[in-house]
């Protein structure tokens, strides 16, 4: 199975609760914005990519082939850089919502750290899926990209995707093998472009490559799939 990392940062509310609501707003949003780069600037070097997860303050990352050493030097990292520190948890999991809910039961136990070890494989691949949204403007684009994004997340739970990009042209899922099948059911949405790799950051980049393609007319299918 691949490997997911899962990053939470601690005391949210407590870093911005005695101000008001614009400044609680920019404050948080630089924090957010700061451990993001954080971690992608840390995960790069290693084929590794990072996404929010859309709860504040909480990350998910593909990290096959990151070691604990590493995810040690990464937890410095953000402790160094957050007011209250973060936990991280990484570990094999058959999809992102999974290593999300193992996650969340470990940080109940009150532990900050876990890695999973494996059996020194690289680990699966994972599937980055990208959806193109109908070309709209104004108010309608932000409807249409509400009510299509419920609809492929409904469409994704069966699969066990997840949503970590949502603008008013694209959506972006991470996921395992099952994307493949989930693909086939959102090519009636929009050109589906799919990156598939080893490494999260090569699979992020071939969906984007994929997408690409089926928008300027490279390839004639509604689906294109590229892998390392």
């Amino acid at each position: 199975m691949p490997r997911y990392t899962v990053v939470r940062v601690e005391e949210v509310e407590r870093y911005a609760m005695r101000v008001g609501y614009g400044a609680r707003r920019r404050r948080l949003n630089e924090l957010f914005s700061k451990v993001e780069e954080l971690l992608n600037n840390t995960l790069e070097p290693y084929g590794g990519i990072a996404f929010n997860t859309g709860v504040e303050g909480e990350y998910i990352a593909l990290t096959n082939g990151v070691d604990r050493e590493q995810h040690l030097d990464l937890l410095f990292k953000l402790d160094w850089e957050t007011p209250h520190g973060v936990r991280v948890a990484s570990l094999k999991a058959s999809n992102p919502v999974v290593a999300l809910l193992s996650s969340s039961s470990y940080f109940r136990r009150g532990e900050r750290f876990l890695f999973e070890e494996d059996d020194g494989g690289v680990g699966e691949e994972y599937w980055v899926a990208m959806i193109a949204l109908p070309r709209l403007r104004g108010y309608e684009a932000h409807v249409a990209a509400n009510t299509l994004g419920y609809s492929i997340s409904r469409a994704m739970e069966r699969y066990g995707g997840l949503v970590v990009e949502k603008t008013s042209g694209a959506v972006t899922i991470i996921g395992g093998g099952g994307l493949e099948a989930l693909a086939g059911e959102l090519r009636e949405i929009g050109p589906v472009g799919i990156g598939v790799s080893q490494r999260g950051l090569n699979a992020y980049r071939n969906a984007v490559k994929a997408l690409q393609r089926l928008l300027d007319g490279v390839a004639e299918e509604r689906v294109c799939v590229l892998r390392d």
